[in-house]
């Protein structure tokens, strides 16, 4: 059972159209079929970038984060030591 393509059958290519006007549609109808693969491919592309993208600000969030906990303890260490000195003088 092979599945029918959906949509519109496309019209068939002629090997050599017999009219310039024929010709001209057929390069158009071409050109169009050309057109809109390419923007289709494009957005493609474009939605797995953003995905790549959104992945990497989450790391970066994440690393983010994590840096200014570290230096929070660090602070807090530091206060620490401080008062520790401050209170034995």
């Amino acid at each position: 059972m092979d599945k029918r393509p959906v949509g519109r059958p496309r019209k068939e290519d002629s090997p050599k159209p017999a009219t310039k006007e024929e010709s001209r549609k057929e390069k158009q109808r071409k050109y169009m079929r050309d057109y809109k693969a390419r923007i289709t491919k494009d957005i493609a592309d474009l939605d797995k970038m953003e995905e790549e993208c959104q992945k990497e600000l989450e790391e970066v969030k994440k690393e983010r984060k994590k840096l200014i906990d570290e230096l929070d303890k660090a602070n807090k260490q530091a206060e620490s030591i401080l008062k520790e000195k401050i209170c034995k003088k």
